[in-house]
């Protein structure tokens, strides 16, 4: 199905948000004062996800006004298992179909296609039967494919993005370099998937060593250059996961770097949950 697509709410500088409490407690309030300080210009936000369904409606209704109120986009996002992937779909459209009190509304919504590793039932054909039905329900608003780095392995057939790209507005790969360089990966994964789609860089503002990696945060140096390296390979924008685990180091690196959004003006309020299809 035709749509337009509107990718201003991921130009600029963000911040993903994970789990509430821990996110400045939780306040809407003070996220967004944080927020308006380092120069951000939307906010991840998880909502939904298989086992819960669609969940942050408390969160959504805190956070929306308050945000739109500072010129703030809000994306929503899920994780969808894709066991059932119409049963997602229903989840995610839940999540689109939500309005605060004064009928304002997410500016758009990003799944998190993750792998097998995670537990996911990923294939092409599960996140292709998902992506269609989330379009169908979210017309011409913004969808994201929040997606693994094109690397050789994954962009040689190893991870569907093909398969996803005719039903989504913008690709974000999550760009967690590790120990590599961020601004080679930055640059490398935006030159790959913008044959596809437009790409918004996810990069790494946390450490591994829960997992056996590197046990230091990035730097914020390291910050500068992965969010100089994606402005330069002319990604639409940058934000970082993860909210709760950065440092004032990494904070302020991000508060420190320009980049301008493109004229963002918050979805305007619906008084119903329909949305016009085209």
């Amino acid at each position: 199905m035709p749509w337009t697509s509107h990718v201003a709410a991921i130009t600029g500088k963000g911040m993903w948000i994970w789990e509430w409490e821990s996110t400045d407690g939780g306040d809407a309030g003070e996220i967004v004062q944080q927020a308006v300080s380092a120069g951000l210009h939307q906010l991840w936000v998880r909502v939904g996800d298989s086992m819960n369904g669609f969940y942050g409606a408390e969160e959504l209704d805190a956070l929306v006004p308050i945000a739109h109120a500072h010129g703030i986009a809000v994306i929503a996002w899920g994780f969808p298992y894709l066991w059932d992937p119409v049963g997602d779909a229903r989840w995610t459209a839940q999540i689109l179909d939500w309005r605060a009190a004064d009928g304002q509304q997410v500016d758009g919504y990003s799944a998190d296609i993750e792998k097998p590793t995670e537990g996911v039932m990923l294939s092409a054909q599960r996140a292709a039967v998902y992506l269609e039905l989330v379009r169908q329900a979210a017309g011409s608003r913004l969808v994201v494919a929040t997606v693994y780095p094109p690397t050789d392995a994954n962009w040689d057939g190893g991870y569907p993005y093909e398969a996803m790209a005719p039903y989504v507005d913008a690709f974000a790969p999550m760009v967690y370099w590790e120990c590599t360089d961020p601004g080679t990966d930055a640059a490398l994964d935006v030159a790959r998937l913008s044959t596809l789609r437009p790409v918004h860089v996810i990069g790494q503002a946390f450490n591994l060593a829960s997992v056996g990696g590197r046990t230091v945060s990035p730097s914020g140096a390291e910050i500068a250059e992965f969010l100089s390296a994606g402005q330069r390979a002319g990604a639409l924008g940058a934000s970082f996961w993860v909210w709760q685990e950065a440092t004032p180091e990494e904070w302020g690196a991000v508060a420190a770097f320009r980049w301008g959004s493109l004229g963002f003006r918050p979805m305007p309020p619906r008084s119903t949950s329909t949305t016009s299809r085209h």
